[in-house]
């Protein structure tokens, strides 16, 4: 469950933290009092990216941090296996958001979004304000669906990605080689003359780099000589004014008075170990220069060989390494071709084999997924009418594809009928805004039950119903609270009514700046909030009574509910 939440420097929140309870925890408030930032921050954790101009005005950066503590074992386990340690249950989720960059922490040990997104993932569910709306799209209806497999039919879908990515992959190679023999004899002569050209040229990798260097030595060759020359006479013995002649007489004068101090001896040995240097200088200077003699032959020979290199290059690609490579990759299709209807054989054989083990894999699959799939509908039927849903049939649609994909053979279509004697409907053809909601919210609480993700967030579930459904869904959410943690943001009085912990979400400002607070109710302070909630404006006597009495209400159900 989450237990705390604390943000610093995000768009209205100076500072912000809240302890959560266990159950249902209600966070109200006015429109514009900042619930859509609070559930961005919680969003954060799910690797949501978060913009630079977020962070409050003034302030260096931004601060999100969320800690969690768990007790399933196998949920440690797998959080474990990110390199992650967990100490005593605890998961700890920190992101800064600066002007540079965001910096992603999960137990003092940095992440990157995807492992902080695959973390997040098993610790909480989010329910966002639209996120009824892909009910709207029937190829989000397969993966809703398949969160509800067992293990042994994920193992299956597993296996019928990789083995589609197979199948088509070699479908690409066939379509590749099966061309006409005319084109094929074209291609194949055009490949032979490019791998003749590149296996005549004999490259060895670095010879480029090298005979470059040996040609701009030719070509700059004169320059070279000449300041050499210019180099070599200024520090030898030829003039009376050279480094060497006045070193010389140096060591001779240095030599006249060494016996006189010790001192003086060490600057004498210091000039010997100069001339020393010099001398080895210049001898390696006048070798350099009788070996830069280079004939016209040998400069023809170097520009004729780079001329070669750099030609294919242009080629067929921007080093030896690549054009190598390109010679071996031109063989490699050339010898496909050569026997192309052998090859196409082989992989067509192959090709059959793979299709062979998909279909047994998909075949399984898609004997779970009606298994499934019945079950589920009976479970979301169930949830539906508890949501007042009237004579509600629900039904998940199997049908066949005629291709191999990635997700098996199975296209799955969500039907329902909400009225007596209407025929089953795509979900999508049939459904209102708040009769989407409360389909998604079904799913959800059916979620709730089949796997291990022990806290759920509800951003406005609420869309689209009021009324007596307003009241039947936040029964529903008082039931899914009795086994998970819930945090629900709302505007129903009805849903707030049933809280075991409420908060208020409220503007203000301080000294010019609009700040964004939140407080924990206690109870006359939740009835005054539902007031305002049933009310407005206008908190009348009556409609402080008429929260009270919704309050008691809650208060009821949930009391029959626990006997």
């Amino acid at each position: 469950m989450l237990q705390n939440l604390h943000v610093k420097n995000l768009a209205l929140i100076d500072e912000v933290e809240i302890t959560f309870d266990e159950h249902l925890n209600i966070l109200t408030g006015e429109t514009g009092a900042g619930k859509s930032v609070l559930i961005g921050s919680i969003e954060s954790a799910l690797g949501k990216k978060i913009s630079k101009d977020m962070i409050r005005p003034g302030a260096k950066e931004a601060v999100i941090e969320l800690l969690f503590w768990i007790e399933d074992q196998k949920l440690i386990k797998e959080i474990e296996a990110f390199d992650l340690e967990v100490e005593d249950g605890q998961i700890f989720i920190k992101r800064v958001i600066n002007e540079k960059r965001s910096i992603n922490k999960i137990n003092d040990s940095t992440v990157t979004l995807n492992t902080l997104r695959e973390v997040s993932r098993r610790l909480f569910d989010l329910h966002g304000q639209q996120e009824h709306q892909v009910l709207l799209k029937e190829k989000n209806h397969l993966s809703m669906m398949d969160h509800f497999l067992p293990e042994n039919a994920r193992y299956s879908l597993e296996q019928c990605k990789d083995l589609a990515g197979e199948f088509h992959e070699i479908s690409a190679k066939i379509k590749e080689i099966s061309i006409d023999d005319q084109q094929r004899l074209r291609e194949m002569d055009f490949l032979k003359h490019e791998i003749s050209e590149i296996e005549n040229a004999n490259l060895v990798k670095g010879e480029d780099e090298e005979l470059e260097t040996v040609y701009q030595k030719i070509v700059h060759s004169r320059d070279i000589i000449t300041s050499c020359q210019a180099a070599r006479m200024l520090t030898g013995y030829e003039e009376e004014t050279s480094i060497g002649n006045q070193l010389s007489e140096s060591i001779r004068r240095m030599q006249e008075i060494s016996h006189l101090d010790p001192q003086i001896s060490g600057f004498y040995e210091q000039l010997l170990s100069v001339e020393d240097l010099l001398n080895g200088f210049h001898q390696e200077l006048t070798t350099y220069m009788e070996n830069m003699q280079f004939d016209e032959q040998t400069y023809q020979e170097v520009e004729e060989r780079l001329n070669v290199i750099n030609s294919l290059k242009d080629k067929y690609g921007p080093s030896i390494e690549d054009v190598i490579a390109y010679g071996q990759k031109a063989e490699k299709r050339y010898n496909m071709l050569c026997d192309a209807e052998h090859e196409i054989e082989t992989l067509k054989n192959e090709q059959e084999r793979i299709r062979e083990r998909y279909l047994k894999e998909a075949k399984n699959l898609s004997e779970q997924r009606c298994k499934v799939a019945k079950t589920l509908a009976g479970n979301i039927t169930k949830a539906l009418e508890d949501l007042n849903f009237l004579d509600v049939r629900f039904e998940i649609e199997v049908t066949k594809k005629d291709q191999i994909s990635a997700d098996g053979m199975d296209q799955i279509r969500f039907m329902i009928s909400t009225n007596p004697g209407l025929p089953m409907r795509p979900v999508q053809e049939v459904a209102s805004g708040g009769e989407l909601s409360r389909i998604m919210l079904a799913l959800k609480s059916v979620a709730a039950q089949a796997d291990g993700v022990d806290t759920l967030i509800f951003d406005e579930i609420d869309t689209g119903i009021s009324g007596k459904t307003a009241w039947k869904v936040s029964e529903k959410m008082a039931v899914i609270a009795k086994s998970h943690q819930v945090l629900c943001i709302t505007h129903l009085p009805q849903i707030a009514a049933q809280a075991d912990s409420h908060f208020l979400i409220e503007k203000s400002v301080k000294e010019l700046e609009t700040q964004t607070k939140i407080r924990r109710l206690d109870d006359e302070k939740s009835v005054e909030e539902l007031a305002r909630m049933l009310g407005g404006e206008s908190i009348t006597e009556t409609v402080l009574s008429n929260a009270r009495e919704m309050k008691e209400m809650a208060q009821q159900q949930k009391n029959t509910r626990e006997k």
